[in-house]
């Protein structure tokens, strides 16, 4: 099968190494066909003094676009490269979002929802934070279902993010209700590598037992943070394993439906 990445981040979003080209000859070293990049999407909060600390600024989203568009056209004999962006829905400012990433004319975003609620409000929460109980599991589920029902995103990056210590039936039951509705949408959810390298609370087999049994579209991001991370060959190698233990094949890049008809 083709070997590709779609999650791919720069040295933008204030917590990546490495520069463009570097993932870029990384990716061919690996064997790649396609890589995409997806860095941290600027997001346009109300008045407040609010900044995200892992996203770049806005006047950053110009020079990005035309680092990896000159790359494409550069190594286009060698690999396909996509541009794109990994972002949060938040309702609030979704609209202002979406006019700030339409002249960029991006091949895809994919969805990320590290932050559930709108991130600068007070009752916004960190996802991936450890002791989520079943009114926050809730309210992920409920985000990320309106966001993804928008139409404006490719995939779903680690969908199991949420850090859950509650009830283990309410668990599946919000899991099966993301599941679900992601197939129905023919929206893919991304086994999380970064997630299985660095032993956090994602990828989760609790969820992953009931994507298999939903039937869910399967990938697997890379989530390089750094080049790198693009050719750990052992790791992929072992989310392939898990996967198969699930009885989950991969789909192909082939499969995938690049949603850019919002962007």
């Amino acid at each position: 099968m083709m070997k590709f990445n779609l999650h791919t981040h720069t040295k933008r979003c204030n917590h990546a190494n490495g520069e463009d080209r570097e993932y870029v000859e990384a990716a061919i070293a690996a064997g790649m066909e396609v890589l995409g990049f997806a860095d941290h999407c600027p997001q346009f909060f109300p008045d407040t003094d609010y900044y995200s600390f892992f996203r770049m600024h806005p006047e950053q989203a110009l020079e990005y676009d035309e680092s990896v568009r000159a790359l494409q056209k550069e190594y286009a004999a060698d690999i396909q490269i996509l541009l794109g962006f990994e972002t949060e829905y938040y309702p609030k400012t979704f609209d202002a979002l979406m006019a700030f990433v339409r002249p960029l004319h991006l091949d895809y975003m994919i969805m990320g929802q590290h932050f559930v609620g709108n991130e600068y409000d007070e009752g916004s929460y960190y996802a991936a934070e450890e002791g989520k109980r079943e009114d926050y599991l809730r309210h992920y589920v409920r985000q990320v279902t309106e966001g993804l029902a928008t139409g404006a995103f490719t995939y779903l990056a680690h969908p199991d993010i949420v850090w859950y210590c509650g009830g283990e039936e309410e668990y599946r039951r919000q899991s099966e209700a993301l599941c679900r509705f992601a197939k129905e949408h023919h929206i893919p959810l991304e086994f999380n590598m970064l997630g299985y390298v660095n032993g956090r609370s994602y990828p989760n087999p609790a969820f992953w037992q009931v994507a298999a049994a939903v039937g869910n579209e399967v990938v697997i991001g890379y989530d390089a943070h750094d080049p790198k991370a693009l050719r750990n060959d052992s790791a992929y190698a072992d989310c392939l394993r898990l996967l198969d233990g699930y009885g989950i094949q991969p789909i192909s890049f082939e499969e995938i439906i690049l949603r850019n008809e919002k962007l």
